[in-house]
């Protein structure tokens, strides 16, 4: 039995490769803006844990808002694809700083006093702590309400009244 190597397509690796790009990006954007974002959680409602919050809130909602925005863009020219195109950048662009501070505020691995320091990446979690329960927490429920929400939706609609 003769057996042919299976072949790989020139698309997928380099759909694997943007991806391995983009991840990696995202982790140096990360580390070089992430503390920036939580400087802000000093002057929010409820301090870090407020920040978290909205932060886990926002995630979900404006990266699916982004998606639904660029699926409606059309490259043919018509009336309304740069709206939707600028649309989809403003709610991506959220949506990455959203992700960014998300991940900045994933428990680091040891306590020590270098943890202490706003340069480590484990500060957020000794000065907030509960941060990141707050943002999990905010980001799964915000995913549950969008993901089971629009199923209950016509069967609300279709309540008789009494």
């Amino acid at each position: 039995m003769k057996r042919s190597a299976p072949r790989t397509s020139r698309q997928k690796n380099a759909k694997q490769a943007a991806a391995l790009v983009a991840v990696g990006g995202f982790l140096a954007l990360s580390l070089w803006l992430g503390d920036e974002l939580w400087t802000l959680s000093v002057y929010w409602p409820a301090s870090g844990i407020g920040f978290g919050a909205t932060v886990g809130v926002l995630l979900p909602i404006t990266f699916t808002a982004a998606r639904r925005c660029f699926r409606r863009f059309h490259s043919d020219g018509s009336k309304y694809s740069p709206r939707w195109a600028g649309a989809g950048i403003a709610y991506g662009a959220v949506a990455l700083l959203s992700a960014m501070a998300a991940s900045r505020a994933i428990p680091g691995k040891g306590s020590s006093a270098t943890c202490r320091s706003e340069w480590q990446p484990c500060w957020v979690n000794h000065l907030y702590p509960g941060a990141f329960l707050a943002t999990l927490g905010s980001l799964a429920a915000t995913g549950a309400v969008m993901y089971w929400l629009p199923n209950w939706m016509p069967k609300l609609r279709a309540r008789p009244r009494r």
